[in-house]
């Protein structure tokens, strides 16, 4: 892989990031959080409280974003200086605790990170907030309302997760992937999104299968790209070789058979604005063997042609699909069935670099005609993808 496809995808370059960190033993996890953004582009800045310096130094922060820590507020007004660009500028309160929390939905603002939020909010930045906590401290029921205040309100929250009676600091994809959306989310605001992805598999007997060498990267991006850009609902139906973040629905489908049965019945039980559909599907179908075949002697396998799944998608759904077609060689000028329908054409590529996170070039065919896609890998590639679906 060329060393520029293994660079992050930087669509966080000119924005800036404030991170309120607060006295949680979840500290620990922010300076990587921090390294993360910075990677992304993002120029990060931390404010400390009192309390929070005395579990870590503020020169670890100092070395995670590469800008002074804020420790204290000076002649230079930190709190209103670093804000004075709301419409790029992003406050993450990481970790937030109980403590915090209260101040924040009660007018509170006697340290530095409850300070960032008082004038912050006010001025119109977005606030995204990343709970840390004993789980009962959460479920208790002032807390609740605190959250339900601040949401209702306009704050952001990224869950933890509930592991050993604790409320612990989500992972980084999910903080990161909130801080894409506050930014971007007018692109894809309010869509239903359906994504169908992943490889098929073809049972030949109990414990053997026919399958091929998808990786399911492509859906994965589409649905966390589709989240990042503003989508209020995202199911994905199939498999992919990362894990999916907790705000993706995820119907596991592993078989042709199950592919075929989740989406029939996805698309009867729900309505989508857009379907995507990069799954690497069988075309034929096995009679599968009740036993295991016996190994050593010669095997004959019949495959028989399988109806395509676009079929019974295009009967069910009359909102935009977007599927993906993978051969050989270049696609000539195609005709899509509808002006809500688009083909993205994506050609197989020698020593397996077709699948997983490689550069890609995709032909977008529509009623319009023609629109090349070309990125450094498939988290970019998916992202212009939507973009251009959404008529940006």
């Amino acid at each position: 892989m060329c060393k520029k496809c293994q660079e992050p995808f930087r669509r966080l370059e000119g924005k800036k990031v404030v991170v309120g960190v607060t006295a949680s033993i979840s500290i620990y996890r922010v300076p990587d959080l921090v390294r993360d953004l910075v990677k992304l582009g993002a120029s990060v800045t931390c404010a400390m409280s009192d309390a929070s310096q005395k579990l870590i130094s503020p020169e670890i922060f100092l070395w995670a974003s590469g800008n002074q820590t804020v420790t204290e507020i000076s002649g230079r007004v930190e709190h209103i200086s670093l804000f004075s660009d709301p419409g790029n500028t992003l406050l993450v309160i990481a970790p937030a605790t109980y403590n915090i929390l209260g101040k924040m939905a009660t007018g509170i603002s006697d340290e530095i990170p409850s300070l960032m939020f008082a004038y912050a909010f006010g001025h119109g930045v977005p606030v995204i907030v990343v709970p840390a906590m004993h789980e009962d401290m959460l479920r208790n029921p002032v807390m609740v309302d605190n959250i339900r205040k601040l949401s209702s309100l306009g704050v952001r929250f990224v869950s933890p997760r509930i592991e050993e009676e604790k409320a612990k600091i989500s992972e980084n994809i999910s903080i990161i992937d909130e801080i894409y959306r506050s930014l971007n989310h007018s692109n894809m605001d309010g869509k239903k999104a359906l994504v169908i992805s992943g490889r098929s598999e073809e049972s030949l007997d109990p414990v053997r299968v026919i399958s091929n060498k998808s990786t399911g990267t492509t859906g994965y991006w589409i649905a966390r790209n589709l989240y990042r850009l503003g989508a209020s609902h995202i199911t994905l139906i199939g498999n992919a070789s990362q894990p999916l973040p907790p705000y993706i629905n995820h119907i596991l489908a592993d078989s042709t058979d199950d592919f075929y049965r989740e989406t029939k019945a996805e698309l009867k039980s729900d309505t989508y604005d857009i379907v995507f559909v990069p799954a690497a599907l069988s075309d034929f179908s096995v009679i599968r063997q009740s036993r295991k075949i016996e190994s050593g002697k010669e095997l004959s396998i019949t495959l028989k042609p399988r109806k395509k799944l676009l079929d019974t998608i295009r009967s069910e759904h009359n909102g935009t699909l977007v599927s993906f077609k993978l051969d050989h060689e270049g696609m000539k000028a195609v005709n899509p069935g509808s002006n809500q329908e688009y083909i993205v054409f994506n050609e197989i590529r020698p020593e397996g670099r077709t699948f997983g996170d490689n550069t890609a070039e995709y032909q977008v065919f529509d009623k319009e005609g023609r629109q090349d896609i070309i990125a450094d890998g498939k988290e970019e590639a998916t992202w212009r993808l939507i973009l251009h679906v959404a008529g940006e």
